[in-house]
């Protein structure tokens, strides 16, 4: 249900959130002049101190500019138009950053609503006026709520709106590039800030994949895993909006699961082609997903199992499963990927450097 929570009525939201949409088309006829700039990756780090960042680097892993934060942050978003980065906090996080990457330095840092935190993730509308993020609602019962998306404006990030997630513990999120629709990946899992890191509902969790209609806040499908113990967390799109998401499954330790699946609009998950052998090396546990930017493959980060697999879309095969111990974060660099870990190692398949800091779980290509 979409919920009013400014003087905008529902109605002039939904009429603002279609122009802007509809004036994408116009824009991009407008950018036939286009300007070279060189790849820039981002990502949240710690550094040997126990102090947190958000750090942007260039392909060949060198460090461009960082600024000092207050908590660990989980994954970002890039604003191209003004140059910004927008920096969520990790579960059960109230805050989010907006950072000027020109000055080096917070613009902005926005609480979450009271009895509300963010879990990490948010994404952009295709013409970058607003902000949607995940969000969770607690209260001292422990009563499980259904999660939140929140509607921020990229102005000023004032709150325009807020609709149910779909489910549980909605997680990462994206919206297609050919419809007026977020995708989310509600993972199923019941937590709560007193316990932060305690999963409260195992045995009952529901996770789903929801595609939600952003002109009215309505979930407009629903898809879910094989097994209601697979949670339902990371997710990334191919060019023609096939969704692929990575699962972090809660079964019993010896349980082998497909953990990576795509879908289609209108049918069912699709899990990924691996033998058991290749699926028991990610140890349950996806983190992040990308796909290249010629989108031919799709790569999947666990750094449970300390390993990078590399899916061929086309010829629906898994070629490459590389180790890399505590392998974190992933983005498209060029038509392969850029790869990061705990352990301060960036690398690509050309250059590896080490810093001496602890990369957290998400990159972005900027």
């Amino acid at each position: 249900m979409l919920s009013n929570v400014n003087a905008m009525s529902r109605r002039e939201f939904c009429k603002r959130v279609l122009a802007m949409s509809a004036s994408i088309c116009v824009m991009q006829a407008l950018s036939g002049c286009t300007v070279n700039v060189l790849p820039r990756f981002a990502s949240a780090y710690t550094d040997n101190h126990g102090d947190h960042y958000v750090g942007w680097f260039n392909g060949q892993g060198e460090i461009l500019g960082k600024v000092a934060i207050d908590s660990r942050a989980h994954d970002l978003c890039y604003v191209p138009d003004n140059d910004s980065l927008l920096v969520f906090s990790r579960r059960p996080g109230r805050v989010m950053y907006v950072i000027d990457v020109n000055e080096n330095k917070i613009r902005h840092r926005i609480d979450s609503a009271e009895n509300q935190h963010f879990f990490g993730h948010g994404t952009l509308s295709l013409d970058g006026r607003f902000l949607y993020t995940t969000e969770n609602k607690f209260d001292p019962s422990y009563h499980a709520y259904e999660g939140l998306i929140v509607v921020r404006n990229t102005h000023n990030y004032k709150v325009e709106a807020q609709f149910n997630s779909g489910g549980i513990g909605p997680h990462q999120l994206a919206m297609l590039r050919q419809q007026n629709t977020l995708v989310v990946a509600n993972g199923g899992i019941h937590t709560h800030p007193a316990r932060p890191r305690t999963k409260l509902n195992i045995d009952s969790m529901k996770p789903n994949l929801s595609y939600i209609d952003i002109s009215s806040g309505k979930v407009v499908e629903t898809v879910l895993p094989p097994d209601n113990q697979l949670s339902t967390r990371h997710l990334c799109l191919a060019k023609n909006d096939t969704v692929y998401v990575g699962c972090q499954y809660q079964g019993p330790a010896h349980y082998v699961k497909p953990l990576v699946f795509s879908h289609s609009r209108g049918e069912q998950l699709h899990a990924l082609p691996a033998s058991d052998e290749q699926w028991r090396s990610f140890k349950q546990y996806i983190a992040s997903l990308a796909v290249s930017h010629d989108d031919h493959k799709l790569a999947v980060t666990s750094p449970r199992g300390g390993v990078v697999g590399v899916w061929d879309r086309h010829l629906q095969n898994l070629p490459v499963i590389e180790n890399k111990i505590d392998c974190a974060g992933i983005a498209p660099y060029q038509d392969e990927f850029i790869a990061s870990t705990g352990s301060g190692i960036l690398s690509s398949y050309k250059h590896q450097v080490k810093h001496e800091l602890h990369w957290d779980n998400h990159m972005i290509y900027m």
